[in-house]
């Protein structure tokens, strides 16, 4: 048939009519998974962000309630800081299983959480819900770190159980710091026992002037050292710089011929009765308390250098004792817990620590700490069972040998007790800011202190008020080690 163009026209209406008709029938259908897809990417937006809530979570239960992996109820502290963390109902998610799981050995934990999260527009696709997962694993490590523990070892720790009290939350520390293994890479710790002196080692002889091996017989020098002058005593000086920087080895004379007449008319004795040369008798044990004499009455025990060695150190803190007489002097138990973190010091000690400590200071990924405690005020002791001194002060005015001497001479600008305490207390807190000065982290304890003023003293020493803890008692002295200690621990995450 011939079309004419009058009958085109209804034709060519069709026409257009039935392609608008499919066209409407394909933007319908492509209209399906454009839709579907908007809901998806939608659903999948909501997802990310439960997802990304999850694993935040996740990595602060790890990191924060991991940080001490041996506490009895950790597995309660990593879920109180998941919850913390992941508010119940977010984004009307809900938590279907979460676990922890913590190696045999304490060293890591793995921590996993699964929720489900119910869609919106995805559901005309019959997606109901989105399950989303996280798991992460903390491995408890120890930053690089060369670490001091200076130690009160005064006869005064003997009372109460301090002594044994502070060797246990030392152990603790240590193992905290540790866990079970003998060596951390780039972790090192050395321990300063002090008391009116410091006992340096006798292994180190070209560090002291004027040695006389002689002059100690019956015994031998056992290590310990006087202070040098001011400003050496506070000052972290090689005994080979230059100046008056080595040491004079610490010598409590005998003092059996002096006080002739006392003890002929009041059978007073002296404070230091020993006699000299090689059938000479001294008793220097550490039973001995207050009624031993010798050369090196009142010397504690050796320092221990930086090792890297768990086990010995916790045979060096094992080794601590009270030591008697003399008196309290923190200030040189400082300096030399400086001395064995200073870089100036590099390769001078010997033994387990290597040629290459101590390190710089701000060494990259790497700390310097130190932890000074004490139980008792800073103070110059005289001992009332002999002269000079005690039993009559009036007319012997004087103290016991110390690291500074007898208080007679002067050493510290007075010969008054407490100015000699305001003495000892003003150049421990010069130590104190040099330390902070350098980078170092300082931690205070007082251990069964009444003294409100030093325990003032131990706060203004510390590298802050939260690096400050007072202990009144021996339970509280282990919390505060392992509070330390876990501080010190860091974990890292492992995915």
């Amino acid at each position: 048939m011939k079309l004419t163009p009058s009958s085109r026209k209804p034709l060519l209406s069709r026409m257009l009519l039935d392609t608008t008709a499919s066209a409407a029938i394909w933007v319908g259908l492509l209209a399906i998974p454009l839709v579907g897809g908007a809901a998806i990417g939608i659903d999948s937006a909501r997802s990310y962000l439960v997802k990304a809530r999850l694993s935040h979570a996740i990595d602060a239960a790890a990191l924060a309630g991991g940080s001490n992996l041996a506490a009895q109820n950790v597995a309660d502290d990593i879920r109180m800081y998941f919850d913390a963390n992941y508010v119940p109902g977010f984004l009307g998610s809900q938590l279907t299983d979460f676990r922890v799981i913590i190696a045999p050995d304490n060293e890591t934990v793995k921590v996993t959480a699964t929720v489900i999260v119910p869609t919106t527009f995805a559901s005309i696709l019959g997606i109901q819900t989105v399950t989303v997962s996280e798991e992460n694993t903390a491995r408890r490590s120890v930053r690089g770190m060369e670490l001091v523990l200076v130690m009160d070892n005064t006869g005064s720790m003997r009372s109460g159980g301090k002594m044994d009290a502070m060797k246990d939350a030392a152990k603790d520390l240590v193992d905290i710091l540790y866990g079970s293994r003998e060596t951390v890479a780039n972790f090192w710790v050395g321990l300063v026992p002090y008391v009116a002196s410091v006992n340096v080692g006798a292994q180190y002889p070209d560090w002291v002037t004027g040695l006389n091996q002689g002059a100690f017989a019956p015994t031998t020098w056992k290590g310990c050292v006087e202070a040098r002058e001011a400003p050496f005593d506070q000052s972290d000086a090689t005994p080979f710089d230059p100046g008056n920087t080595k040491f004079t080895p610490y010598l409590w004379q005998s003092t059996i011929d002096d006080y002739q007449t006392e003890r002929a008319n009041n059978g007073w004795k002296g404070d230091n009765d020993w006699t000299t040369g090689p059938g000479g008798s001294v008793d220097e044990r550490n039973a001995a308390q207050n009624d031993g004499y010798g050369p090196n009455l009142g010397c504690g025990p050796t320092i221990t250098s930086l090792t890297a060695e768990k086990s010995k150190i916790t045979a060096a803190i094992d080794v601590m004792q009270p030591w008697h007489r003399g008196g309290t002097m923190a200030n040189q138990g400082l300096a030399w817990g400086w001395r064995t973190l200073s870089p100036r010091w590099r390769g001078l000690w010997t033994g387990d620590t290597p040629p290459e400590l101590p390190l710089d200071y701000n060494a990259p990924d790497s700390d310097k700490v130190v932890i000074l405690l004490t139980d008792g005020t800073n103070q110059w002791y005289d001992w009332p069972g002999g002269l000079p001194g005690r039993p009559d002060n009036t007319t012997y005015p004087d103290a016991d040998y110390t690291t500074y001497g007898r208080l007679s001479e002067g050493r510290l600008g007075t010969t008054s007790q407490n100015g000699a305490t305001n003495e000892i207390n003003t150049r421990m807190l010069v130590a104190c800011q040099t330390l902070k000065d350098l980078g170092v982290t300082v931690y205070t304890i007082t251990f069964r202190v009444n003294s409100s003023s030093t325990r003032a003293l131990y706060e203004q020493c510390a590298s802050s008020p939260e690096n400050y803890y007072d202990s009144p008692s021996n339970a509280e002295l282990s919390a505060v080690f392992i509070s330390i200690g876990t501080e010190l621990s860091n974990l890292r995450l492992e995915q």
